[in-house]
């Protein structure tokens, strides 16, 4: 199964498909952030008065999570349910896919033989274990599921350090194919 996934990246990694990802990203990324319309953060924020969602903080444990889940009233809670499954469906896996076209193009120009591309395809996978977790919180408030809580607070931690780390990933192996590109033109013969 993981080799597949990692065949069907170095299948679909072009820098045309990179560029639409991209793009793609950006725009839901800044629509879930700034639009105000339905299933967006400001909608929520006004809604909620102010309050937070799980999925922005970086850690938490089952009274953060609760006390959270209480600030965002019934209103906010269920407003906050359909922006999980509708566009925060759509990020992870446009994100992930984004991140691991990037680095197997990334390694590809540098010649970096390694299961990388697997990185950001484990963050979508961890913010989609998240989500779940957090509709279920959602779906059975007021009932208290501790345990639930805290391993999705430990879902989003993982998610943040994934994508992070897919990040940083992305652009060391970006720098070093730059980096290989400018040492070819400037010395062919080496």
């Amino acid at each position: 199964m993981v080799a597949r996934i990692h065949d069907f990246i170095d299948r679909i990694a072009s820098v045309r498909s990179f560029a639409v990802l991209g793009v793609l990203v950006v725009g839901l990324v800044l629509t879930v952030n700034f639009a105000d319309f339905f299933w967006t953060l400001p909608g929520f924020k006004q809604l909620t008065h102010g309050a937070g969602i799980l999925d922005m903080e970086l850690h938490y444990d089952a009274e953060g999570a609760y006390r959270l889940l209480a600030s965002q009233g019934e209103a906010g809670r269920a407003y906050y349910l359909k922006s999980l499954w509708t566009l925060d469906i759509a990020i992870p896996v446009l994100v992930s896919l984004w991140l691991a076209t990037g680095i197997a193009l990334a390694q590809r120009a540098t010649g970096v033989r390694a299961a990388l591309t697997l990185l950001p395809i484990a963050a979508g996978l961890s913010d989609l274990l998240e989500n779940t977790g957090i509709s279920i919180l959602l779906v059975r408030y007021p009932e208290r599921l501790d345990t639930l809580a805290a391993l999705s607070g430990d879902a989003t931690t993982a998610k943040h350090l994934l994508y992070t780390a897919s990040l940083l990933v992305a652009a060391a192996l970006g720098l070093c194919a730059r980096q290989r590109r400018l040492r070819n033109r400037y010395n062919p013969g080496r």
